[in-house]
């Protein structure tokens, strides 16, 4: 739970686009640019019903073995696994899903607490004929992964938590590092804004970006998809993690958020000034106090669970640690 860079690229859309919103709320056209474009990983894409009037978008590797199932973290899509998770196709079946509310999945007013979650993966399993899963998550996933393995134990044969194994609704009254200014240059097109992500420590996939985000006709981000109160409906549907009720064997991945290098780029770090630094510093101090709480609380309580620390690595572990990521999980995966 970072900062999103769909909301971030919002903050010069007003300025930098003449494209609205129609007042009956039609999203404005997508950008030209998108028009010829297409998602260069190799999965197929699908909708699963979820309940009357509600479907999720899944995303499918294809592969051969048992499930392997992706959650993403909050305010991105399944797309944000589209470079990460065909590597572990040679050995298992490998998805990932869209939670409601976002990208190409329904949008609704209600069903973003964790009980809603839960039933939600519970629907897709049993619609795409899933007895038994491996779970991984990033970040405000890990509450699902939780949740699930909580309540459906017999549905869930192990779990990996990237940077996800904590308790979110213990973390209010962190600031957040202060953002380096964004140009009107940084959001004149899709590329420009995936520049800026990488900044931002998001090196996402296009497509996770072009999912979460509405592009004008001249290619400037309008709007996010997602509405800000689904956002909050998420954030006051949290719970603390029933950590003593998961039997199934757990990897949990944590940044340790040791100094300004192990969240920002270089970059960044030399784009802010002295009073930015230091909020930037207390910001990243909370965080370490707050991830070390989190993994004692991890480890005590997940009877066959591991812990895994990883120093000078962002929230997105995956990018900025990917050969130890992907070394650990297949032993893990391997063993367990």
């Amino acid at each position: 739970m970072r900062h999103h860079i769909g909301a971030l690229v919002l903050m010069v859309a007003a300025a930098c686009s003449g494209d609205h919103p129609a007042k009956d709320g039609t999203p404005p056209s997508e950008s030209r640019a998108s028009a010829g474009w297409r998602d260069p990983s190799p999965h197929t894409v699908r909708r699963v019903m979820v309940a009357p009037g509600v479907s999720l978008e899944v995303l499918d590797w294809g592969g051969r073995g048992e499930p392997l199932l992706f959650l993403a973290g909050l305010g991105n899509t399944a797309h944000v696994f589209d470079d990460f998770a065909p590597q572990f196709t040679d050995g298992y079946h490998v998805l990932a899903i869209t939670r409601r509310g976002f990208g190409a999945s329904s949008q609704t007013a209600s069903g973003y607490d964790i009980e809603s979650r839960v039933r939600d993966l519970l629907e897709v399993l049993d619609s795409l004929g899933l007895q038994t899963v491996d779970l991984v998550g990033h970040s405000i996933a890990g509450d699902e992964l939780t949740g699930f393995a909580a309540r459906h134990p017999e549905r869930v044969r192990r779990l990996v938590y990237l940077d996800a194994a904590y308790d979110h609704s213990t973390r209010s009254g962190a600031s957040r590092p202060p953002l380096p200014a964004m140009t009107a240059a940084d959001s004149a097109s899709p590329a420009a804004v995936l520049a800026y992500a990488s900044l931002l420590g998001q090196p996402l996939p296009e497509a996770d970006l072009r999912a979460t985000v509405v592009f004008g006709p001249n290619g400037r981000p309008v709007r996010d998809v997602t509405p800000g109160s689904t956002f909050g409906e998420i954030m006051k549907g949290l719970e603390h993690p029933p950590y003593s009720r998961v039997r199934a064997p757990a990897l949990a991945f944590y940044s340790e958020y040791e100094s300004p290098k192990a969240a920002l780029s270089q970059k960044w770090w030399s784009s802010i000034d002295s009073s930015a630094r230091k909020q930037t510093i207390e910001s990243l101090a909370f965080m370490a106090v707050w991830s070390a709480k989190e993994r004692k609380r991890f480890r005590a309580e997940v009877k066959s669970g591991t812990a895994i620390e990883l120093p000078a690595a962002n929230h997105f572990i995956w990018v900025t640690n990917g050969e130890q990521v992907v070394r650990e999980m297949r032993a893990f995966l391997k063993r367990s």
